[in-house]
């Protein structure tokens, strides 16, 4: 590492009132405390357990953990844009422009940063979700089965045995359920959702999500004539997330309109679901997270929020390949025709794009020029195939002695070179946007060491 790294040194007191960090090094060491500093060699920590911080070797440091938020920092605007750039990093915001070199989002984390359009792989449209629940708040916000047997740490539901807690997150037809879950050893584990009693003995109607070793299966429990029956809803194995992780971030959409249930682990699309009789059994309002094993299961990074029942990317219903060797590759823009416009309810519009400002794009096509509000859409085709091809149009960032990848609270990750921390914020710099100032209580984790030690090169 050739440029200096350095970081102003905080007052103590200020960071022993910051939440606390975990940094984790190669040998399998982790130190709770606070970064307060940083330069070519090492890192300067503070803890409880030392009498003055202390200088750490930059060069062991693997990553440094920080305390989850429940705050859920949404961009302005009525949509989400999210970029995936060539290095695989992933940002969202509101999108301000695109034109020829570049796009420009307005982001909750960093204010405006403007992206090399040529080192972005692919460009897509969410619609903004409205937050239900962010989690997990307090204990007494939990109901749990018995006492003691779940406890909060640093912003975790940790439990202590084989225990359910749960809470009333509302009922809504349409909804998006995402947490993180940590254990160790085998993943075994289960989630209610929709469940007619925060009381795990009373459950009568709901849907039941078992996750354990390398496999994942969902049940429907319906209250008929007095008695209970559970149904098979649908089951996916060979889940290597389980396998090779013991932290992973899991999303479960249902739309209880039309029965269509969605499963992701880990960033991945590993099942699509139908319940055949979405109008049958009286649903509640409650979810329940439960240990099936004695090991610590951990929760954190809760949101409830809403979903428009869109799906993204194909229906897998029949089936898919659980260690994805034959996924459909989403983002490349072959999928659809040059210069197109994919809206979110399907439609192609063959066109080019003149200009986006106060969040509508307006199109140039073969009918004339029109303007579409930005919500509409879906993905812009950024290049055509035979641009695709050149390697001239489409580059990847220089891999840089010095680069983090700092890791936002809702999953996604963007790589940049460090040059500045002071006061809570991270001054990056990166081929992709320039330079930039990054709120550090955005980011859930931050990796060093990313690349091989031989690598030298430099800006």
């Amino acid at each position: 590492m050739k440029a200096l790294l350095f970081f102003s040194l905080l007052a103590f007191g200020a960071a022993l009132a910051t939440p606390p960090m975990t940094a984790r090094f190669n040998n399998g060491d982790t130190i709770t405390g606070n970064l307060t500093g940083i330069d070519e060699h090492t890192i300067t920590w503070e803890s409880e357990f030392f009498t003055v911080p202390q200088a750490l070797k930059l060069d062991r440091l693997l990553d440094i953990s920080l305390s989850s938020s429940d705050a859920v920092d949404l961009p302005e605007g009525d949509h989400i844009a999210i970029l995936t750039l060539t290095n695989e990093d992933v940002v969202r915001g509101s999108l301000i422009s695109l034109d020829k070199k570049h796009i420009k989002l307005r982001t909750s984390y960093a204010g405006e940063l403007v992206f090399r359009r040529d080192m972005v792989a692919a460009l897509t449209i969410e619609e903004k979700p409205e937050i239900f629940y962010a989690g997990p708040g307090t204990i007494d916000e939990w109901e749990i089965e018995k006492e003691g047997d779940w406890t909060l740490e640093n912003g975790e539901l940790v439990s202590h045995s084989s225990s359910s807690i749960s809470r009333d997150i509302g009922e809504h037809d349409r909804f998006r359920v995402a947490f993180d879950v940590e254990w160790r050893g085998n993943a075994r584990f289960r989630i209610f959702t929709c469940a007619d009693s925060t009381n795990l003995n009373e459950i009568s109607n709901g849907f039941e999500l078992v996750c354990q070793s390398n496999y994942a299966y969902l049940r429907k429990r319906t209250q008929r004539n007095g008695r209970v029956e559970p149904v098979n809803i649908g089951n996916v194995g060979g889940m290597r997330e389980f396998q090779e992780r013991e932290k992973v971030r899991i999303e479960i959409l249902q739309d209880l309109i039309s029965g269509r249930i969605r499963l992701i682990i880990g960033g991945r699309v590993v099942a699509d679901w139908r319940d055949d009789v979405p109008g049958i059994g009286q649903l509640g309002s409650a979810l329940h997270f439960l240990s099936d094993s004695r090991n610590k299961l951990r929760v954190s990074r809760i949101r409830v929020s809403s979903w428009d029942g869109t799906i993204e990317g194909p229906w897998q219903e029949a089936g898919i390949d659980p260690f994805g060797n034959e996924e459909t590759d989403e983002l490349n823009p072959q999928d659809h025709p040059p210069l197109g416009i994919l809206l979110r309810n399907g439609d192609n519009i063959k066109g080019e794009t003149l200009a986006i400002e106060d969040g509508a794009v307006k199109l140039k096509t073969e009918l004339g020029e029109f303007e579409l509000p930005v919500s509409r859409l879906r993905k812009f085709a950024l290049r055509t195939p035979e641009e695709a091809a050149n390697p001239e149009l489409t580059w990847k960032p220089i891999l840089r002695n010095g680069d983090i990848r700092a890791h936002f609270i809702e999953g996604d990750a963007i790589t940049f070179q460090l040059i500045g921390f002071q006061d809570g914020m991270m001054h990056g710099k990166s081929q992709t946007f320039g330079e930039a100032d990054f709120d550090l209580s955005s980011f859930s984790r931050l990796e060093f060491n990313l690349y091989a030690a031989d690598n030298d090169e430099d800006w």
